[in-house]
């Protein structure tokens, strides 16, 4: 390499000549020295071996050349500590930043991360060994108290300089050797480097300083010795850190904005740094007066994000504060805590959720109007971080902050005006504190107190439309009260409060999902309530055009859940679910009559899909219950769902017939939207094991099939009905279930006729979803139908064709699905199978196997890309596994090793023996990635 055929002599004359430079443009621009004093230190990162032989010295080489003016390389023998600082001392201000300039570069350049890892040590141990000489430029400037210096014009540039280059070099040489002795010798010039924050005329030198301090305090444990640790305790906790807060409290314009912010930044992260400490000493004077002062913070005036950012700094400390109070250093909850600790700290976090309260309260309309979308979104990021701290300190707090809130709602609704938007921001921490309640906690004796109050009742008439979102989102939250003995009595006064918030559009999501929620876990309480539902839910379709279809088809899946968790009688339970099937019947006929108008296709497609939709929550609904339904024998209950004439068939007949209704409008016929939510209602019911409104014969299912694909067509759009047909096969694929082989030989008829021979599967021009979609088709029939594929009339087209075909496809994915089939057929456990289908499958492995063993050869010789190869591999592991003596036959002959080169089948040959030798263990595919390397060449894409 060219590094190291570089002379020693080459390299030394090169640094040479760039220190030349250096000096030259020593008095130019200040990039332009920056730059080559990079260069100089890149030349030292390029050949380290070399550096201690070439320039063992550099920075007192540096400081003597800029002294006589002359570069010198290689010094043997530095000057003794006097004599180098008497150089130091005849330095010009200008020489001494140019200096310091070749410092913090030499220490940032060594220390990037792009610095070779062989470079490393050597470059380090020069940084080291340089300490003493940058230290006698660094610490007489440093040393310098503001106290003394005369001159602030001329000082101060010195002094970021200094600064700059000290906090570089601290920090390279910790990242060098944490442990070696200098990086304590640089430790104790913290103490000095504090004192310049005295200096607040000047805003560089002021950030500079912080900025030295903060870095410093992620390496407190090695840069911060318990003199630093105790100046900054006291600098943070006195006179000084109390003048800077009630600035910032204050927002005193006529303070530095920078200086500011540069004190905040510093003051918290110190805070932070010490959480523990004051968590363990809360009654020392020093440690109380640091507490009052972050607590202060929070008295900034404004709303958070928009108005002040200081509230949102301070929220990590209060975390590690409240952590230390109630966890040891391995996280384990502490149970041996201090009682007067305690007590004390709880009263520190009421204070400053107290604060941190005023800060949730949503702005009148006046002031949100001209908030922009980024600081509406800040201020309600800043309530979900205040919200997680009320939830992590509840254990401090406990039911007595949980007692202060419900008082204050049921005192400010009891008054006029009322504050609505302390209410809400009481409810949005109430809501935070009982989402994560466990149990049957005391809390719920003191939420009894705003279910007793007329809260619910004042609500819908508020002003301000976030308190009834936020009393929504408690509602849900409070469900597990709801489900309790005590807690069902209120049900009656909650729900008329959520149904009426389903009017407003904006409350209509929320709400809804408020009732499914309590439907779903309180339906026995609600049974009496089903009439008044199905009401409301009529007049929410007929008028509530403008509500979100989720809070439509929300109602519906909670009705249904109330149906069939609390109606016991299945005649009653059938009767009022045909009342909510009559209702989204009624609103599809909407949807057709509104679709004859062409301006209302779009419309009309909303509310077909908001239908369906609302079929599949239903059926959900259903599902989840009919399996554990036992007040009906199976025998009575196949009658009320099968039997013609039957009430129970008859809203199962109906429920098919809105299906298949609006699957056929005109004019969305074969959409890809209606079809997904129309397959959705007929899978609702096919994972059933007992019989129910959504459990259809698998021949209804395959007639929905054939006329998607034969009667609606559309290929690009069947998707989801190879997804219902694959769905369909897979729920009896068990032994247990119904045995529909008859139906898979119809639905194998119908896919093939009608949708793979039209899509041309085998050419180029055939559609990749039509293709996947049958490849999961297929795969689904592997578990217990192999063998009706391999009667079928359509075994050979299906499977020597088009699925040996699709392995070599262009499309990526229908490549995953077709090595997925086939992988998952060789993988067909013999021991759990019937002798009929482990027969099936070793008649379709002899049969496919060399023209697929032929199509994995020809992609792994170079013509997959990169992505595929470890599809293939995986197949050549599943074949070598199964089929072991076959497969490297079939390999074989798929690289046609006999008329190759004799270099190339020498290749080939040795692939295929270590192949066969792993016989389908891991390293196979790196032996397969590893073989497509070298075989693929030029004239294949590497992707």
């Amino acid at each position: 390499m060219a590094r190291q055929s570089i002379p020693i002599e080459s390299l030394s004359q090169l640094l040479l000549q760039l220190l030349k430079w250096f000096l030259a443009h020593s008095h130019g621009p200040r990039f332009i020295t920056q730059k080559l004093a990079g260069a100089i230190i890149l030349a030292l990162i390029k050949f380290p071996e070399s550096v201690y032989s070439i320039w063992p010295y550099p920075v007192h080489d540096v400081v003597v050349s800029i002294a006589i003016n002359t570069p010198t390389i290689g010094t043997k023998e530095p000057l003794n500590d006097d004599a180098f600082q008497r150089v130091v001392q005849s330095l010009s201000a200008h020489d001494l930043i140019i200096i310091l300039l070749f410092c913090t570069t030499f220490a940032e350049e060594i220390s990037r991360a792009d610095v070779p890892r062989h470079s490393r040590p050597p470059l380090y141990e020069l940084l080291l060994d340089s300490t003493a000489h940058a230290l006698a430029v660094i610490k007489p400037i440093i040393t310098n108290t503001p106290s003394t210096i005369t001159s602030a014009d001329s000082f101060h540039p010195i002094l970021v300089s200094v600064l700059k280059s000290f906090h570089s070099w601290t920090l390279s040489c910790v990242s060098a050797d944490a442990n070696a002795p200098v990086v304590s010798t640089l430790a104790e010039l913290v103490p000095p480097v504090t004192e310049f924050l005295q200096i607040e005329s000047d805003t560089t030198v002021y950030t500079t300083v912080t900025d030295v301090l903060i870095d410093f305090m992620e390496w407190a444990d090695k840069l911060l010795t318990p003199q630093s640790m105790k100046i900054l305790l006291n600098l943070f906790s006195g006179p000084y850190a109390a003048s800077k807060v009630e600035k910032i409290v204050s927002k005193n314009e006529a303070d530095d904005e920078d200086i500011t912010e540069a004190f905040l930044n510093t003051f918290i992260f110190f805070g932070e740094l010490v959480a523990k400490d004051i968590a363990a000493n809360l009654r020392r004077p020093e440690t109380r007066r640091l507490i009052e002062l972050i607590l202060s913070l929070l008295k900034v005036p404004g709303y958070p994000i928009e108005d002040e950012n200081v509230s949102r700094r301070t929220l990590e400390f209060w975390d590690l504060f409240v952590e230390s109070i109630l966890f040891d250093d391995d996280g384990t909850l502490l149970e041996d805590a201090n009682d007067t600790q305690l007590a004390d700290a709880q009263c520190i976090m009421m204070e400053v959720i107290e604060s941190l309260w005023t800060k949730l309260r949503v702005p009148d309309s006046s002031t949100a109007v001209r908030w922009t979308q980024d600081t509406r979104d800040g201020f309600f990021a800043f309530r979900k971080d205040v919200a997680d701290l009320i939830e992590s300190s509840y254990q401090l707090v406990q039911i007595r902050l949980y007692s202060v809130l419900v008082e204050f709602v049921v005192r400010s609704i009891s008054v006029s005006p009322i504050d609505w938007p302390g209410v809400e921001a009481s409810l949005y921490a109430l809501n935070a504190i009982t989402q994560s309640l466990t149990t049957d906690p005391p809390e719920f004796e003191v939420f009894k107190m705003l279910l007793d109050s007329n809260l619910f009742s004042l609500l819908p008439s508020s002003p301000l439309l976030r308190a009834r979102q936020t009393s929504l989102s408690l509602i849900a939250s409070a469900i597990p009260y709801f489900q309790s003995e005590s807690g069902r009595k209120y049900i009656p006064s909650v729900v008329p409060y959520l149904f009426k918030c389903l009017a407003s559009p904006s409350l209509a999501l929320h709400a809804s999902r408020s009732i499914l929620q309590l439907c779903s876990e309180c339906a026995a309480a609600l049974t009496d309530d089903v009439p008044g539902f199905l009401n409301i839910y009529r007049d929410m379709l007929e008028h509530g055009g403008a509500i979100d279809g989720l809070a439509k088809e929300r109602i519906a899946g909670a009705i249904a859940q109330v149906l069939q968790q609390g109606v016991d009688d299945l005649q009653q339970r059938t009767t009022y679910l045909g009342d909510l099937v009559s209702i989204l019947a009624a609103y599809a006929e909407d949807a057709a009559r509104v679709a004859n108008d062409p301006a209302g296709e779009s419309e009309a497609r909303d509310i077909a899909a908001s239908v369906l939709k609302s079929l599949a929550m239903v059926g959900k609904a259903c599902r989840e219950v009919e399996d554990f339904d036992d007040t009906n024998n199976l025998s009575t209950r196949d009658n009320h769902w099968n039997t013609n004439g039957a009430s129970g068939r008859i809203v199962k007949d109906k429920i098919l017939t809105i299906v298949i209704a609006i699957s056929r409008i005109p004019s969305f016929a074969g959409d890809i939207t209606i079809r997904q939510n129309a397959t959705g209602v007929l899978k609702a019911g096919l994972c059933e094991s007992s019989p129910g409104p959504f459990t259809w014969a698998p021949a209804v299912i395959v007639g929905y099939i054939r006329d998607e694909i034969v009667s609606v067509g559309r290929l690009g759009t069947l998707q989801p009905v190879f997804a219902l047909a694959a769905r369909l096969v897979a729920s009896y694929s068990s032994s247990q279930t119904l045995d529909i082989r008859d139906s898979c030989v119809q639905l194998l008829e119908v896919l093939y006729t009608g949708a793979l021979v039209p899509n041309n599967a085998t050419t180029e021009n055939s559609d990749p979803d039509v293709d996947q979609g049958m490849l999961d088709v297929l795969g689904s029939y592997l578990p217990r139908y192999l063998d009706v594929i391999f009667a079928s009339l359509y075994f050979q087209p299906l499977i020597l064709q088009f699925a040996v075909t699709m392995v070599t496809a262009k499309e990526p994915l229908v490549v995953k699905s077709a090595v997925k089939f086939w992988y998952d057929l060789l993988n067909l456990s013999p021991d759990s199978q019937s002798p009929g289908l482990d027969d099936a499958v070793r008649q379709v492995i002899d049969i496919t196997g060399p023209p697929l063993m032929s199509a994995v050869g020809s992609a792994i010789s170079g013509a997959a890309a990169r992505s595929l190869v470890p599809e293939y591999a995986k197949l050549i592991k599943a074949f070598f596994r199964t089929n072991s003596g076959r497969a490297q036959q079939w390999l074989t002959a798929s690289l046609q090793i006999e008329s190759c080169p004799p270099h190339k089948a020498r290749a080939r040959r040795i692939f295929v023996e270590k192949v066969a030798r792993l016989r389908g263990r891991p390293p196979t595919e790196t032996v397969v990635k590893d073989f497509w390397i070298a075989e693929r060449g030029q004239t294949f894409d590497y992707v």
